[in-house]
């Protein structure tokens, strides 16, 4: 999906409403926002998150299959 391309395409049909009534229910929508739940999480799994972060930054990763093939042998 070409997402710049779909933002165009949905102004494109908000511009052609005619509905105050629709127009308001969008912008009801669209202002709802996301909690931030981060301090919601217990402190050590921030801290797991934080050092994962860390590993990332410094270029420690493994790619995805080789984690598929730990989590397996670890189960």
């Amino acid at each position: 999906m070409n997402i710049e391309l779909e933002k165009i395409k949905l102004a494109q049909k908000i511009f052609n409403i005619e509905s105050e009534d629709l127009i308001t229910r969008i912008k009801e929508f669209i202002s709802v926002e996301v909690p931030d739940i981060w301090d919601e999480y217990p402190d050590e799994i921030k801290a797991s998150v934080d050092r994962g972060l860390a590993q990332a930054d410094r270029g420690e990763l493994i790619p995805h299959e080789e984690a598929i093939k730990r989590i397996k042998r670890w189960r």
